[in-house]
């Protein structure tokens, strides 16, 4: 648990690929959050922690990939709720710009929840100006 409390963790609820480094299949799972140091995702499947697993958030542009270890995973209901944190420096930087996506995301998620219609583009540009001056200190 230590590993998880170095980093600010930021809700999000995207769908992102899993692969095991010892089998081919991926898995869509759901992202439950994602910080400076890794992500947190629920899957019904097990995994051993120090278990290395490949990361893709395909819905980015260019798609979002990293190589992980697993740090936790703990049950949930009917799942398992993983964390996992990135293993190069690289990874750390992109993966700050896909939580800014994903930010993005969710922002557009409501707006059409609330009745309004908006292109990712279109959601961009109003997050961006909402809130980006203030992302760094999120």
């Amino acid at each position: 648990m230590n590993e998880r409390r170095k980093f600010i963790r930021h809700p999000v609820n995207v769908a992102i690929h899993i692969a095991p480094q010892s089998d081919d299949v991926l898995e869509d799972v759901s992202m439950s959050d994602v910080g400076e140091g890794g992500i947190c995702f629920y899957t019904n499947v097990i995994f051993e922690k120090g278990s290395a697993l490949s990361i893709k958030i395909p819905y980015v542009q260019p798609p979002f990939e990293a190589l992980c270890v697993v740090c936790w995973q703990r049950e949930k209901g009917n799942k398992f709720e993983v964390g996992v944190r990135f293993i190069d420096e690289n990874s750390l930087f992109r993966a700050r710009m896909v939580e800014q996506v994903c930010y993005i995301e969710n922002y557009r998620r409501k707006a059409i929840e609330e009745g309004r219609s908006l292109s990712q583009e279109e959601a961009a540009i109003e997050w961006i100006g909402k809130f980006a001056a203030d992302f760094g200190r999120i």
